[in-house]
């Protein structure tokens, strides 16, 4: 039975959501994110959460292990590895009497490998790929057929990487956001085990392009005034935009271009925000036993998403937009804290803690210190959280933009391997990366020190400071 020392766990992860994606995070938004600000509001809202390798792919490797990537030993995308991780999430948490689902995208080879969950229900993408050798199975396309809509659904003819927007072809019922929601809801009101709690990672694909939002969020967004940052070090950067690849990842881009895109993106998450509510309204309904099960409720994102910034489109980048992320806990029949705003430097790697606190797990002797990640349960209870000074990330990113991030006090500052440049940011007071700080020098050289450990300590090529070159407020490439 479910008691407080062992509560449901339910993990909602978005796929290429930025922090200020959520209007708790960013006030003067227009975007409605009404359930997922409710909740943060109800439990602890992290502001300072960083994807430590801002792809789809290692990202949910730490997301599901608590490992760095330099651990767990993907730093880019590659699709098509086969892994087997020391422990995960699930496999622990099925060991010690949790019944185990996943619902949606993994993004982990092959396909119905089961990385430690009982039972899942796995759709990368909205997107068919039957001759696919690496993402043959789609769980939505085969509902969808049986539902009798006739075709693929991607015949909208908008690329999974695009920044061309447009609705939806099909009811909102038909939507992926839709499906995946209404899949957790037949979990968890007709097919749990009631003997025991469980753990739900419901994984929507949304926001993550093609950015086609239901009919109704499209409307909201499509006649807004919407538009990207620009900082001083890209301004210099020229161009209309016209003739460019739907999903080129450098601008400039065409600004009307942009704005759908925006608000396609908006459209996408606000969808994704109704459907969360549906979905707790619908297990805690009023007069149900199920009303008063403690229950934890973990949200965040693998990456965000550059969406125009700077002239940059899509994720792996070291910028705000793309690495910092939302993370918030709450609760229900806990009785544990609420309204609480922490500022602590956080990785996806301390959600693979958390899970494992809040279920009452401890790893077996022999992976003792394996787990990389810090619990954020503390901060929940009251009690003090174990934080980190420094937070390292990188990513082997396409078109020369392989890089190595550092994050300390206000700080942030990007080393581009390939290029040696370098660029640093006060993301506290410029939290758009407006202005690059490199020009200073003294405030370099902390940063220098730093990654140059990081890196000997992770295995990885020579820092080498007799190449570096400062951006000094201006473009990287």
């Amino acid at each position: 039975m479910v008691d407080a020392n062992r509560p449901n766990i339910l993990l909602i992860t978005t796929d290429q959501q930025r922090f200020d994606a959520m209007r708790l995070n960013k006030p003067d938004s227009p975007l409605c994110t009404a359930n997922m600000d409710a909740l943060a509001r109800g439990g602890v809202n992290f502001t300072r959460a960083y994807s430590t390798c801002p792809v789809c792919i290692p990202a949910r490797r730490s997301l599901l292990t608590g490992l760095h990537p330099t651990t767990h030993g993907l730093m880019g995308y590659r699709d098509g590895l086969e892994w087997d991780p020391p422990f995960t999430v699930p496999q622990l948490l099925g060991r010690s009497g949790y019944q185990t689902q996943l619902i949606g995208k993994l993004h982990l080879y092959p396909q119905r490998k089961r990385y430690g969950f009982d039972h899942m229900i796995r759709s990368e993408s909205p997107a068919t790929r039957p001759e696919s050798q690496l993402m043959p199975v789609n769980d939505y396309a085969e509902w969808l057929q049986k539902q009798g809509v006739v075709g693929e659904v991607e015949n909208h003819g908008v690329n999974g990487n695009s920044r061309l927007a447009r609705p939806h072809p099909l009811a909102e019922s038909y939507h992926h956001t839709s499906w995946l929601t209404d899949q957790a809801i037949d979990f968890l009101t007709r097919r749990r085990d009631p003997s025991c709690p469980w753990f739900l990672h419901l994984s929507y694909w949304a926001p993550h392009p093609p950015l086609v939002p239901p009919q109704a969020y499209w409307d909201r967004y499509c006649n807004l005034d919407l538009s990207p940052s620009i900082g001083q070090w890209a301004s210099e950067l020229r161009g209309d935009g016209l003739g460019l690849a739907p999903d080129a990842m450098k601008g400039p881009f065409d600004p009307e271009e942009i704005r759908r895109a925006i608000a396609g993106y908006f459209g996408l998450i606000h969808h994704i925000d109704d459907r969360i509510n549906a979905l707790l309204e619908r297990y805690f309904v009023y007069g149900s036993e199920r009303a008063h099960e403690p229950t934890l409720i973990l949200f965040t994102s693998d990456h965000g998403e550059m969406l125009g910034d700077h002239h940059l489109f899509r994720k792996s980048l070291p910028y705000e937009a793309s690495a910092h992320v939302p993370l918030f806990l709450s609760h229900r029949n806990m009785g544990l804290a609420t309204g609480v705003t922490n500022d602590a430097l956080v990785g996806l790697e301390d959600v693979a803690a958390t899970c494992l606190d809040a279920g009452g797990v401890n790893l077996p002797k022999e992976l003792a210190g394996a787990l990389e990640g810090k619990s954020l349960m503390p901060a929940l209870r009251g009690d003090a959280l174990s934080t980190r000074d420094w937070l390292f990330g990188q990513c082997e990113a396409m078109g020369g933009l392989s890089h190595v991030y550092a994050v300390h006090g206000p700080l942030k500052y990007v080393y581009f391997t390939q290029s040696h440049k370098e660029q640093l940011f006060n993301v506290i007071d410029d939290p758009s990366e407006m202005r690059d700080l490199s020009e200073n020098t003294d405030l370099l050289e902390s940063f220098r020190d730093a990654v140059s450990e990081y890196m000997t300590q992770t295995g990885q090529q020579k820092f080498e400071r007799q190449a570096l070159k400062p951006c000094c407020n201006r473009s990287p490439w």
